[in-house]
């Protein structure tokens, strides 16, 4: 690699699953493969899957540097790589890496997944991640963010952004249906935005107020247009919707962007015949459904999760031209602990990010 980049830099390791992460000045700097990207990491996103990660339900090898949603710049391309990448380009890059390039999955012609393939690594779950200053990122995985798109604003787009755009298109919607996102936190207050851009009329659904204020204060054009609190029930859920849509007699999807077990058996609740609910939320818990769910309802149960790179620029573009906005709160490289803290508080709203670069 070249002389500019350093032997070591700054940056967190998670040491002991259920502690608090570790600041560290003498972290050695990734070494990349001829395949891959250096990335000089500018902002890197806090998300829920974090958490997961550090109650050590991934079983990840320690110590270990957080974080998989990440932007910042090139610093090093490796001789191998073909994609059209210049030193110095802005760009973000999803968690997903090193995936075997020889499996169905990798190689299907038309359609392929490689991230569902058996031996991808993913950044801050089993590889080293963007809570230091630099990456290694997959050049598949990396897409080029616009010039209009700053970091702190591109950074949440490459998981949570990724995760209800790329749930949006799982919904299978017809223009102008009805969705509900349920739960409107990091990810929930960008698919609502996300769900009004394309067209969608759009249910916001949060227990929490602090929420449910956000999305109410959003410009007319990104505001939801129904907000509902489950803590009133399903009956006056249903009730609401039918006033609010005269022809509804439920939601044509719902999208659970949380990890709480009611939600989804709300949103169930919620769902019209034959409609669609999108699984985003983790709960660590199994998830359970009646028999007529499927056979007296036709209800469709389809993953959400993260867009393949086309899907990713196809987004970023979407945000940079309608002007979409995360609700965002920075934090020091050293304060990451202070972040995990408020992370956990109830007021909670929005995406967390650290501003690693200094």
């Amino acid at each position: 690699m070249t002389a500019e980049i350093p032997k070591t830099m700054r940056g967190n390791y998670l040491e002991e699953f259920g502690k608090p992460y570790v600041y560290h000045t003498n972290i050695p700097v990734p070494q990349p493969r001829d395949d891959e990207l250096l990335i000089r990491v500018e902002i890197a996103g806090y998300c829920h899957t974090e958490t997961i990660v550090a109650d050590g339900d991934y079983k990840s090898h320690l110590p270990l540097i957080p974080g998989h949603e990440n932007v910042g710049t090139i610093a090093w391309i490796g001789p191998k790589i073909t994609q059209s990448f210049a030193i110095g380009d802005r760009v973000g890059t999803s968690l997903f890496q090193r995936s075997c390039g020889k499996c169905p999955e990798c190689t299907h012609l038309t359609n392929s997944t490689p991230n569902f393939c058996r031996q991808t690594e993913l950044a801050g779950l089993t590889q080293h991640g963007g809570m230091a200053e630099y990456l290694i990122a997959d050049p598949y995985w990396t897409v080029k963010l616009p010039d209009e798109l700053s970091f702190e604003q591109a950074a949440p787009l490459m998981c949570a952004g990724s995760t209800m755009f790329n749930s949006l298109r799982a919904a299978r919607l017809e223009k102008g249906g009805l969705v509900a996102i349920v739960g409107v936190g990091g990810l929930g207050h960008l698919g609502v935005q996300f769900a009004k851009a394309m067209g969608y009329k759009t249910i916001a659904i949060d227990t929490r107020s602090e929420p449910l204020d956000l999305v109410s204060s959003f410009e007319p054009r990104f505001r939801p247009d129904l907000i509902l609190n489950p803590s009133q029930g399903v009956e006056h859920a249903l009730s609401a919707i039918q006033s609010r849509f005269p022809n509804a007699t439920g939601v044509a999807a719902a999208i659970v962007s949380t990890d709480s077990l009611p939600a989804f058996t709300y949103a169930t609740d919620l769902l019209s015949t034959h409609g669609t609910l999108v699984v985003v939320g983790q709960p660590k818990q199994p998830l359970k459904f009646h028999w007529s769910v499927f056979v007296s309802r036709d209800i469709s149960i389809v993953p959400g999760g993260l867009g393949q790179p086309d899907i990713v620029r196809e987004m970023v573009d979407m945000v940079a031209r309608e002007g979409i906005r995360s609700e965002v709160k920075v934090y020091s490289l050293e304060d990451i602990n202070e972040l995990v803290k408020d992370f956990h508080r109830g007021d909670m709203k929005g995406k967390l990010v650290v501003k690693v670069r200094q």
